[in-house]
């Protein structure tokens, strides 16, 4: 048994499929697939159910899987304590990020590589589920979210951290007559002209609202938020969005031309902000000196 092996079980598991784990870890098939089967003849375990409708671990398979992961953790542990005795910095951080705190990253990229001149960093804008499928696909070593609980629930593969607790929103210009209201009920949405933000916690959360679906005008959905401003300023639409995307996205924060409203108590709508990275693989520590700026 050695290292490898761990990683292969550990990448199969996530990626449900051998296929799909030998492209991830850059090997041929026959290989991987022969590795984990001396594997399993070693141990005299059968750690993987094998079928065409993919590759998934057995019982004891899952504990093992799990116990890899652990050994995999300390690995990288082990790793970034002996990089401390090097006194030089070195590696690749690659984030992805919604469009909210785009701005402070860049900041504190450009910070963070004046200190560590010898690593690369790249910042990349997406919604929240795109940076979800990428973290656990391991094509960026951390993102930057708006999730919910849900979220937690069905990723069980990726590591949540919360940085700041948010609630929906609904902005609407100061001449619109919801303006007069110091909340949202779900009846005050019945027929206005509404533009959502192209991500899944949102449309949910709008799917979920006791209202007709009749009675809800959806113009249209998108992934640009100066759209959004352009549409509330004047006064063509209203948004139901983060409460954190209007005190944070240029564009959107600091205008004086709209409002937001919270919505009446009795609605759940809560969401949290934060980061997140594969479970398996852990925070290297590139990634950490970058994360000690932010918390």
């Amino acid at each position: 048994m050695n290292i490898e092996q761990l990683k292969y079980i550990v990448e199969i598991s996530n990626a449900g499929s051998l296929k799909t784990a030998a492209q991830k870890l850059n090997i041929s098939l026959p290989a991987l697939s022969q590795s984990v089967t001396k594997l399993e003849k070693e141990l005299s375990i059968t750690i993987f159910h094998r079928s065409r409708k993919g590759t998934h671990p057995t019982g004891e398979g899952k504990i093992l899987i799990q116990k890899a992961n652990g050994v995999l953790e300390k690995l990288q542990a082990f790793f970034d304590e002996a990089e401390k005795f090097t006194h030089t910095l070195k590696g690749e951080l690659k984030i992805a990020t919604f469009p909210g705190p785009l701005d402070l990253l860049a900041d504190q990229i450009t910070l963070y590589k004046k200190d560590f001149p010898f690593t690369k960093a790249s910042i990349e804008e997406d919604n929240s589920q795109h940076i979800i499928e990428k973290v656990i696909k391991e094509e960026v070593d951390i993102g930057f979210i708006l999730y919910t609980e849900e979220d937690i629930k069905n990723n069980k593969n990726i590591r949540f951290h919360k940085l700041y607790n948010g609630c929906m929103v609904v902005a609407v210009n100061k001449k619109s007559p919801l303006a007069n209201n110091s909340y949202i009920t779900e009846k005050m949405l019945e027929n206005q002209p509404i533009i959502l933000y192209n991500d899944h916690s949102i449309l949910d959360f709008v799917q979920n609202l006791d209202v007709l679906e009749h009675k809800m005008e959806i113009l249209f959905t998108t992934n640009n938020v100066e759209t959004i401003r352009y549409a509330l300023e004047r006064n063509t639409a209203i948004n139901i969005g983060y409460d954190y995307a209007f005190k944070t996205i240029t564009g959107l924060a600091n205008n004086n031309s709209y409002v937001t409203l919270p919505f009446v108590d009795t609605i759940k709508n809560n969401y949290y902000f934060g980061y997140i990275y594969p479970a398996h693989k852990g925070i290297t520590q590139v990634t950490k000196e970058f994360l000690k700026r932010l918390t």
